[in-house]
């Protein structure tokens, strides 16, 4: 019955966040001294799943390869599932070793907030570079080496900037409107140069 189940990388790429988001509501639950309550949880089983079925996921179980032959590989689905499940649920204990190290939540924040202008300014890096420079390449020469070379790379970092902009939203003071603004930049050429000009030049 399963395999006749329409599945495609980008619903398998879905359905493996999904399982993660699981794994880290499910450890907050089962683990509340470690939890970040729902929303922090959520993001942190979306990061944790995205970043091991990117990196780990190159054994033979990332949705590529499972849909590589044109037919879905249940096994390889049932191991990418099982994988995503544990990503999400150790991400939690991870940012919570990690919050422990540091000696405060302020301390905290001043990391997060670093990191987010670095992830910010890769971001716009790579999205200009794939926009101005790679896509012209694919379609004016034909050769789409450089899309797949820098299409990876800049969807991590998209991913991490969502993840690390809804983290210090509270203290960045971000309202609804705020908050939209700066998620929508990472989509314009150029503005998450110009989210970190707006937000964080005289900080």
């Amino acid at each position: 019955m399963l395999k006749n189940i329409p599945l495609t990388e980008s619903l398998m790429s879905l359905i493996s966040i999904a399982i993660g988001i699981l794994g880290a509501n499910m450890t907050g639950y089962y683990k509340p001294n470690v939890s970040y309550d729902f929303v922090g949880n959520t993001i942190a089983g979306v990061f944790g799943s995205i970043l091991i079925i990117k990196f780990l996921g190159r054994l033979g179980f990332d949705p590529v390869s499972i849909m590589e032959s044109g037919s879905t590989n249940w096994s390889l689905v049932l191991l990418n599932l099982i994988v995503s499940f544990v990503a999400g649920g150790a991400s939690i204990f991870i940012l919570n070793k990690i919050q422990k190290k540091l000696k405060s939540k302020e301390e905290l924040f001043a990391h997060l907030i670093s990191s987010f202008r670095v992830v910010s300014f890769l971001e716009g890096v790579s999205y200009i570079l794939l926009m101005l420079v790679a896509v012209p390449w694919k379609y004016m020469v034909g050769d789409a080496h450089l899309v797949k070379l820098l299409g990876m790379p800049h969807g991590i970092l998209f991913v991490l900037y969502v993840i690390l902009a809804l983290l210090i939203r509270a203290k960045m003071k971000w309202d609804i409107k705020s908050t939209f603004i700066v998620l929508i930049a990472s989509l314009l050429p150029f503005g998450t140069f110009y989210i970190d000009r707006k937000y964080f030049s005289e900080k």
